[in-house]
């Protein structure tokens, strides 16, 4: 679709076709592509799935400006597009932040938000949240200097996919390692995530981290739907601190420690899709 500005915001949809949809939103760095493993599951439980690539990613327009809050009306233009209104939201690891505000600003559109994995705000500190990682902090300095960092990283992913994706999994909670080494839809899907990422990847991943290192520009306290913050205790990626964050900032939210739990945690997707149907509240 065109967004009012006149960038394209691209997305596809997975699972069962004609069924009510939810927005997934991806991780950081990744695009559409990376959740083609939730295809199947999606459609053995008959759920419907609209997955957009996020601004900059995939086959989405760059937004140089881009805040969280702005991402998080990018998808009320898409729900509005798509005659989807009283849809849910999930926000997967660095997308968590837009589906949080998802469930701030589109209360009228949205019926629930979820996370998995979810980054929490850096900005006021939390005594609870570990020390930022180097990524983190370089981001916070320049965006320039993170740019150059992931466009690397992302040269890598494209002309040595497998080998990068081997040393990805070593850096995974084991959950995550295995569910990469053993389940070939998921490995699929970010193999293609990893050879297709799109010109403004690079841009778009330094701006992500910069966001998430500066104060929101959407208070969660004043989340107006339900919000359920799910988070495996074994999460390398993202600490499981960063739940905690998330829930004691947000009233509305509801949490759910996985014990054991990666950062993917596919395993408990009929458990996030019953939190997100409306007698769930």
């Amino acid at each position: 679709m065109t967004l009012p500005d006149g960038r394209r915001l691209a997305y596809q949809a997975i699972g069962a076709q004609g069924s009510p949809a939810a927005l997934v939103l991806h991780g950081t760095p990744g695009s559409s592509r990376q959740l083609a493993g939730l295809d199947r599951p999606a459609r053995d439980r008959g759920v419907a799935l609209i997955v957009p690539d996020r601004a900059g990613y995939g086959g989405s327009g760059s937004d140089p400006s881009r805040t969280i809050a702005s991402s998080a009306r990018d998808l009320g233009e898409l729900i509005r597009h798509l005659g989807l209104d009283g849809c849910a939201v999930v926000g997967l690891s660095g997308g968590g932040p837009t589906a949080l505000a998802c469930g701030v600003l589109l209360a009228g559109q949205v019926t629930a938000v979820a996370t998995v994995g979810s980054v929490a705000p850096l900005v006021p500190r939390s005594p609870l949240l570990p020390t930022d990682r180097i990524l983190i902090k370089t981001a916070r300095r320049s965006q320039a200097a993170a740019r150059l960092v992931f466009a690397a990283a992302l040269h890598a992913g494209r002309t040595r996919p497998e080998r990068t994706l081997r040393r990805f999994a070593t850096l995974l909670a084991e959950p995550d390692a295995r569910l990469l080494r053993e389940n070939d839809d998921v490995r699929t899907g970010f193999l293609d995530d990893l050879r297709n990422p799109s010109a403004t990847a690079a841009r778009a991943t330094a701006r992500d981290f910069w966001l998430f290192a500066r104060r929101w520009d959407v208070d969660i306290a004043d989340m107006a739907v339900p919000a359920h913050i799910w988070h495996g205790t074994a999460d390398r990626n993202v600490p499981v601190a960063h739940a905690r964050v998330i829930a004691a900032t947000c009233p509305a939210a509801r949490l759910h420690i996985v014990e054991g739990g990666g950062h993917m945690l596919l395993s408990q997707l009929d458990q996030i899709i019953e939190g997100l149907t409306p007698n769930q509240g």
